[in-house]
């Protein structure tokens, strides 16, 4: 799953042929797992703001999940999200169909009733097999049930079957989160069948050097949804990257080809 940083050259051959190009941009699927006080509301209000540049879906993630009680910092960053383009989803594992379903069910019920103005949910740790996709499928109708036009986003971070994108199940599927960039990632042969802006990619580590050929990359494959960043660690996803505006200006098409 590692990839090392391409090389000086590389880069600006793939900047020079690729960046004038007009793919069509993304969504930011910015996993926000800071939490929202002092310098981490901060982060919560640049995050909001740019959605009036770039269009953002946030996933929201108290406590690997909705939590046991409403959070009322949290009610602020939804009550924020509400003046702004940005759309917030709740974060929710699958855990690769280990833990009980009634439990998945009941957490896509407390979102609703902590969090009312929900968009729809991030189901992480999808299993990839054909075998588990009853209990998935299961999980994404409930939420599809109880949210109004749920938008439904599934990670296993691999290629999975291609029964978990669709009509009845995922909006899209996140088939990449890694470190490093997108120089790995190969699509399986149902996405193209499946449509444009049906999948996700996810990826850290990425210094800012690289950040342009990361996102060029996944406007070429044609992704629904993508996030770059540089932080790294246990936790990669628990700041905005250190080029932030760069990136929403880059998906919001005022970033010039140098």
């Amino acid at each position: 799953m590692f990839k090392f940083p391409v090389g000086i050259l590389a880069i600006a051959w793939f900047a020079s042929s690729h960046l004038a190009a007009d793919p069509t941009p993304p969504h930011l699927l910015v996993p926000a797992y800071f939490y929202p006080v002092g310098e981490g509301m901060k982060s919560w209000e640049t995050l909001l703001d740019s959605a009036s540049k770039a269009p953002i879906v946030a996933i929201v993630n108290p406590a690997s999940g909705p939590g046991k009680k409403v959070d009322p910092n949290y009610t602020t960053v939804f009550t924020k999200g509400k003046e702004s383009k940005a759309t917030l989803i709740g974060y929710i594992t699958l855990s690769y169909a280990k833990r009980p379903l009634a439990e998945v069910l009941a957490e896509v019920d407390r979102w609703i009733e902590f969090y009312p103005q929900i968009r729809g949910i991030f189901f992480d740790e999808q299993p990839s097999d054909a075998k588990n996709l009853p209990f998935s499928l299961q999980a994404f109708a409930h939420a599809r049930k109880k949210i109004d036009k749920a938008l439904v986003i599934s990670n296993p971070g691999t290629n999975c079957d291609a029964g978990y994108v669709g009509e009845k199940a995922a909006t899209a599927t996140c088939l990449f989160e890694g470190p490093g960039g997108f120089g790995k990632y190969k699509a399986p042969d149902w996405v193209a069948k499946a449509g444009t802006g049906k999948t996700a990619l996810l990826t850290y580590g990425v210094e800012a050097i690289d950040m342009k050929v990361a996102m060029q990359l996944a406007m070429k494959a044609k992704v629904g949804y993508v996030f770059v960043t540089d932080a790294k660690g246990a936790n990669p996803w628990d700041r905005l990257p250190t080029y932030w505006d760069e990136t929403v200006a880059l998906v919001g098409g005022n970033l010039k080809a140098k």
